[in-house]
């Protein structure tokens, strides 16, 4: 059994071979941190993210001039952040002498010559490898960085607690074979170097490679979405998954913490989501058993297909026969996906069932999701927009299934980008009353309040001078859209304390928008909420009135 803070512990997972997990030492209510890591033991950079992204606290600047201008203004990090290359391998940033100083002590001054050019721009499991590598041989074999390090190349999996990699071959040969490419180069990036005392150097950089590439977690920033890179971290990464998780994950720039959902009694074993829990089981099955190699039975899992995620609006029987063509293409377009969408093997399946879980494979496809060696593709608007009319159309999908939520979170992002602010408000609106509910029931949840600020900033450009029409109209119905702004703004300051906190990167651009609002409008904070209060109600008879499937 291993400590690993006061708060949490490292022993068995009650789940049968799961090998450790991570425990309660004391109980915890929803909103609470669990478990928190001032920055990963690893963390690295997206190669696209190194030139504009803090290497040590990953705080990111905008490049363009007018991004950057733009996100000045409206008071966002990446207008002020302005990381400098290093001057020794040009190829890492740093926002800050302080974040450069202590990156180089920890762990940049064993990569720097090593990634320098003329050498190619390497990808974060190689950097990470080599950077491991320099600090194994540094460390005192009997001091607490080496037991740490070791940690990560023993105990954890595949490589780790006695299971063989060659297990892993059987699963996935064209993982395995691209895993040890990696590890070898950043072995032989290192000038291949013997053993550290006991340790086979090529063996731990292959260990550690495959360890991080199967258990580390995404970094990414909740103020604008922007995905940095990964983490791999010795307590972290000990929680195990479950499909029914008792706690989050919020990642801080550079602070990590797992904050508690419900209820968390002292001795009770921590779960976070390793992939999207809002999907069905056999959508969740698939991507846990492709990316991380092992069948979740978990509670959720254990109900089969009578949970929730996989409950249609009607019977597949009742699809209605202008469908049938379409989703008998889609049969013979998806037959080695259709295992992932039946309850039952596609042999035992009724035609019915085939053409609707034929479809759902179609808009997951289109959504993003890729199963059983499907090809990815990158969806135009009317794709997307198309394949969340078959699925409302046909009425086999409330709004709250997915992947209809990831649909819309597709087509509000992509309307922001294209300069279509009315059309993100609508589907925005839509998703916020009738969607984050569902699929998010805690009101702190980082997607839901992610979503939120989203929709709020959205808000706020429709109270500019652009859109004094739109603006006109729906004041006329009730809905003032400076007080929707506000309302939005409140819903998420109020929310925060229990998930990023105030004091985070997310939660200051939280807190400085809220203070300017409330001292320029000129009334308390108190009559603020007042108006709020009495403008919801219209607001929401506005959402549940529009309809997705027009303009």
């Amino acid at each position: 059994m291993a400590t690993a803070s006061g708060s949490v512990k490292i022993a068995p997972s009650g789940i049968p071979g799961a090998g450790r997990g991570l425990f309660a030492c004391r109980a915890f209510k929803p909103g609470d941190v669990v478990a928190s890591v001032d920055r990963p033991y690893v963390a690295e950079l997206e190669v696209e993210r190194m030139e504009d992204t803090c290497a040590w606290c990953f705080q990111r600047g905008e490049t363009d001039p007018d991004a950057r201008a733009k996100a000045a203004l409206m008071g966002m990090p990446a207008g002020f952040i302005d990381p400098k290359a290093c001057a020794g391998c040009h190829r890492v940033a740093y926002c800050s002498k302080t974040c450069q100083s202590r990156a180089w002590k920890r762990e940049h001054k064993y990569e720097c010559a090593v990634i320098a050019p003329p050498r190619p721009e390497l990808p974060h499991s190689v950097r990470a490898a080599i950077k491991l590598l320099g600090r194994l041989k540094a460390a005192d074999p009997s001091g607490p960085e080496h037991k740490r390090m070791l940690d990560l190349l023993m105990e954890f999996r595949p490589a780790g607690t006695g299971s063989r990699l060659e297990a892993f071959k059987d699963l996935d040969k064209q993982k395995f074979d691209d895993y040890n490419m990696l590890a070898w180069a950043a072995w032989s990036y290192c000038g291949k170097p013997g053993n550290y005392g006991a340790l086979d150097t090529k063996a731990g950089a292959t260990a550690f490679v495959f360890n991080m590439m199967c258990n580390a977690f995404t970094l990414a920033s909740p103020v604008d979405g922007v995905k940095f890179g990964i983490g791999f971290d010795n307590t972290i990464c000990a929680a195990n998954h479950s499909c029914d998780p008792n706690v989050v994950m919020t990642f801080l720039q550079p602070k990590v913490e797992l904050r508690a959902l419900r209820p968390i009694k002292s001795g009770e074993e921590i779960f976070v989501k390793y992939v999207d829990v809002t999907n069905p089981i056999g959508v969740r099955q698939a991507e846990l058993k492709e990316t991380y190699f092992f069948d979740c039975k978990c509670s959720k899992c254990s109900k089969g297909t009578k949970s929730a995620e996989d409950r249609f609006a009607q019977d597949p029987e009742e699809l209605p026969a202008r469908y049938h063509a379409i989703a008998d293409t889609l049969i013979k377009k998806h037959d080695a996906q259709l295992s992932h969408f039946l309850a039952s093997p596609p042999d035992d399946a009724t035609t019915a069932q085939k053409r609707v879980a034929a479809m759902e494979a179609e808009a997951f496809v289109i959504s993003g999701t890729t199963l059983g060696g499907g090809d990815s593709v990158q969806s135009d608007e009317e794709t997307i927009r198309n394949a969340l009319k078959m699925c409302l159309d046909s009425g086999m999908w409330s709004h709250a299934r997915q992947p209809v939520p990831q649909l819309c979170r597709q087509l509000f992002q992509m309307y922001i980008e294209t300069g279509s602010p009315y059309r993100a408000f609508r589907i925005g609106l839509k998703a916020y009353f009738e969607i984050l509910p569902k699929v998010s029931p805690q009101e702190f949840y980082p997607d839901r309040l992610i979503d939120t600020w989203g929709l709020a900033t959205v808000a706020n450009i429709l109270c500019g001078p652009a859109f004094t029409e739109i603006y006109g109209e729906l004041q006329a119905s009730g809905v003032d859209l400076r007080v929707v702004f506000i309302g939005l703004l409140f819903d998420v300051y109020d929310q925060l304390p229990r998930m990023y906190g105030l004091a985070s990167p997310f939660g200051k651009v939280i807190e400085n928008t809220f203070k300017q609002i409330v001292a320029g409008m000129g009334l308390s904070e108190a009559d603020l909420r007042e108006r709020i209060k009495q403008t919801w109600p219209s607001l929401e008879t506005a959402a549940r009135s529009i309809d997705l499937l027009k303009d």
